[in-house]
């Protein structure tokens, strides 16, 4: 009889969450569970890994990873970090220990928004600084926006 009884509440509870999923799916909608209307955010990010930050006289060269395969190039203005806390495109944050260097780049609305870099700030240590020779022509030292290929 105990037997009986306790494959019977076995049978219950394996049926039941299948049977009160199906009824579920046939009331919702096709609407995605995160689309909620007004509360969607408008800010995306992504994050990139950091292999070398070259300093430059009006700028900063960023060599990062690239679809994981690849290593891209991009120049971010120091103008971006000089102005005020509120305004600023380019922010610094310090690297937690355990972690590699990154880049997180934020989009609102789809356009760029703000980049982070979060790499240890301290010039001599480590080998992610570096610094670029004034002869070299740098391109995008003033540019008010920040185009990557991921």
């Amino acid at each position: 009889m105990k037997k009986i009884f306790i494959a019977l509440v076995l049978a219950c509870v394996c049926v039941l969450p299948a049977v009160s999923q199906s009824k579920g799916s046939e009331t919702q909608s096709s609407k995605p569970i995160w689309d909620h209307g007004d509360n969607v955010a408008s800010f995306t990010y992504r994050n990139v890994r950091v292999y070398k930050v070259y300093d430059y006289k009006t700028a900063y060269v960023v060599l990062y990873e690239k679809g994981g395969v690849g290593v891209g190039s991009v120049t971010i203005p120091k103008k971006w970090y000089a102005k005020k806390a509120s305004e600023r495109k380019l922010e610094f944050r310090n690297l937690p220990a355990g972690l590699d260097p990154y880049m997180t780049v934020i989009y609102k609305d789809e356009e760029f928004y703000k980049v982070w870099l979060t790499l240890n700030m301290d010039h001599y240590a480590g080998s992610i600084w570096g610094v670029l020779p004034t002869y070299v022509e740098v391109p995008n030292t003033d540019a008010d926006t920040l185009i990557m290929e991921f």
